[in-house]
């Protein structure tokens, strides 16, 4: 019980929406044949349009096609020791959590418990989770696909862009960035470094101002004087939730 309370405690505190579900199981424990909200924060509540999701399955919580995914997914983690962790984009079923074009999603085996966690994807303002297949400016899914290999396609042009996610730490680099730090290198090593002390960073991560410095990489980085420009994408409770940005090598 004690172990349940805390567990209740960190999820309400949680910024990002997060279920707690427990397995529904036959006199086998092994056999699992659904999930039931065991704790829901608000976040989720308001991303899900419900006031107390306490009590619900998978399927009467999430429409059929969205709760066969999350059910397997739920599962998968259930009988493992490791997160799961994906990222979905529309038409994907996983998208009707966040309700909006991308979503990106983790669960984890708690005890007796699987707790789920998302993060909507290119947020862009009031109405974006009606925009299904599109993100505001009107681009599909494959449409920003097919910029991100744009993007791959002039490596060697001396520009990279990044995209860090604020709640799992996790970050994306295009292969411009490898290459502005050099084959065999480490671009995230290298990157932290160059902006870790600069006072646009740490206002741009906590206060969400834009950012637009130049910085000398260290040798072992490429040494070469390099423009960072950096914006942040804020999550629902107006926290910033991403940061989205480029390198442009100025001087070799």
């Amino acid at each position: 019980m004690a172990n349940e309370l805390r567990l209740q405690q960190v999820v309400d505190l949680m910024q990002e929406p997060a279920l707690v579900w427990k397995p529904i199981q036959r006199e086998d424990p092994s056999d699992v044949v659904d999930y039931r909200v065991e704790m829901c924060n608000r976040s989720a509540g308001d991303f899900l349009g419900v006031d107390d999701a306490a009590g619900l399955t998978v399927g009467q919580l999430l429409p059929e096609d969205t709760a066969v995914l999350l059910r397997r997914l739920l599962t998968q983690a259930s009988r493992s020791d490791e997160p799961v962790e994906l990222v979905a984009a529309a038409p994907d079923p996983l998208t009707d959590l966040a309700r909006t074009p991308s979503v990106s999603v983790r669960i984890t085996h708690v005890d007796d418990f699987v707790l789920c966690t998302w993060l909507p994807g290119w947020l862009t303002g009031a109405g974006a989770g009606e925009q299904w297949a599109t993100a505001g400016d009107g681009f599909s899914t494959a449409d920003r696909l097919e910029f991100a290999d744009a993007v791959d396609a002039v490596a060697d042009a001396g520009v990279g862009v990044f995209s860090l996610n604020l709640m799992s730490g996790r970050l994306m680099l295009s292969s411009g960035l490898h290459r502005i730090f050099g084959e065999g290198s480490d671009p995230q090593t290298g990157l932290e470094s160059a902006i870790s002390g600069v006072t646009q960073w740490q206002a741009l991560l906590r206060r969400g101002e834009p950012m637009d410095v130049e910085v000398r990489l260290a040798p072992e980085h490429g040494g070469h004087r390099v423009r960072v420009v950096g914006r942040v994408a804020c999550a629902a409770d107006g926290l910033p939730a991403v940061v989205r940005g480029c390198c442009q090598v100025l001087e070799s």
